[in-house]
């Protein structure tokens, strides 16, 4: 059993728990918010109490399209790729995503969207 990267028990109490699994993510998909990923931004230091930033939220609705489309989480290099053809420039440039989302980006993008671990995740 893999460790989890954030403790959910930091959600406000009108998040359950049981919706995450051991690493964190979220169980059910359909589960998901945008009031949920403003609630794991903030556990996760991404953001302020005010919520995730328009453009953090962007990439998080474009993980949950690719998501949608594809059927499976994907690589950084194949999501950067996606966010630059889907947003427009900067958003076609790692960096972009380093930072709104740094250190660990894909995984942070897939907890924020509600979304499986990615496959390039250890």
């Amino acid at each position: 059993m893999t460790q989890a990267f954030w403790d959910s028990r930091q959600l406000p109490a009108s998040f359950s728990q049981a919706q995450f699994d051991d690493e964190g993510f979220l169980r059910d998909l359909t589960q998901w918010s945008p009031a949920l990923a403003d609630a794991i931004g903030l556990c996760l230091s991404l953001c302020s109490a005010q919520g995730l930033s328009d453009e953090q939220e962007r990439i998080v609705m474009a993980a949950r399209d690719f998501y949608q489309r594809y059927e499976r989480m994907p690589t950084t290099r194949a999501f950067v790729k996606h966010l630059g053809l889907s947003l427009g420039e900067p958003y076609g440039q790692s960096a972009t995503l380093m930072l709104h989302f740094p250190n660990y980006p894909m995984r942070l993008v897939a907890l924020c969207a509600g979304l499986p671990k990615p496959p390039n995740c250890f």
